[in-house]
């Protein structure tokens, strides 16, 4: 009875899921390029990201630097000048 409560909960979970943000402009930003310009692993802002529910991590590996862009946990926004995820949507995010 369990397993199928728990297997039900996460269909109903999965199928309410949103879509992915739609990015912005892919032509005029890029993770990759963003991450090249940092020296430590560092959270930033994704401005391909119009609803500021991800960023992107950037770190360092065999002195290559890498970009990987995470979400925030759900109900959360990524807050550029603090570099962390909050409840408080950051002004100029839809």
């Amino acid at each position: 009875m369990w397993t199928s409560l728990i297997l039900s909960m996460l269909l109903l979970h999965c199928l309410v899921a949103l879509p992915a943000p739609e990015p912005k402009d892919l032509d005029s930003w890029s993770a990759d390029t963003a991450c090249q310009e940092v020296d430590k692993s560092v959270m930033i802002e994704n401005q391909n990201d119009f609803t500021c529910v991800t960023y992107v991590y950037c770190y360092i590996v065999n002195d290559s630097t890498r970009a990987l862009v995470k979400s925030c946990k759900s109900g959360q926004y990524f807050d550029s000048k603090l570099k962390v995820c909050s409840s408080t949507k950051p002004e100029g995010c839809e």
